[in-house]
């Protein structure tokens, strides 16, 4: 069965597995050129990776602290309903 190169379109690219959005972070030592700089966001990186390994990605860690945010009850109803018809 041949697959559509179309139907991979929604992956995030990755490069050796870390997303590529994190080495838009190197840009920063490009502004403030300092060794401190490189290896902290070098060690970020790797951080991230080895999270990504354990299943917790960006987008999962971002979507756990929008549920955490957001709490626990979700109504159907807008609040304004609530407020006046209920």
């Amino acid at each position: 069965m041949k697959i559509c190169k179309w139907r991979d379109s929604g992956r995030r690219l990755e490069i050796c597995g870390i997303p590529v959005v994190l080495f838009a972070l190197y840009f920063a030592w490009f502004q403030w050129p300092e060794t401190s700089t490189f290896w902290a966001v070098t060690i970020l990186i790797i951080f991230f990776r080895i999270l990504s390994f354990f299943g917790f990605t960006i987008t999962v860690l971002w979507q756990r602290l929008v549920r955490f945010l957001r709490g626990r009850l979700l109504t159907g109803r807008p609040w304004w309903y609530r407020r006046f018809f209920e």
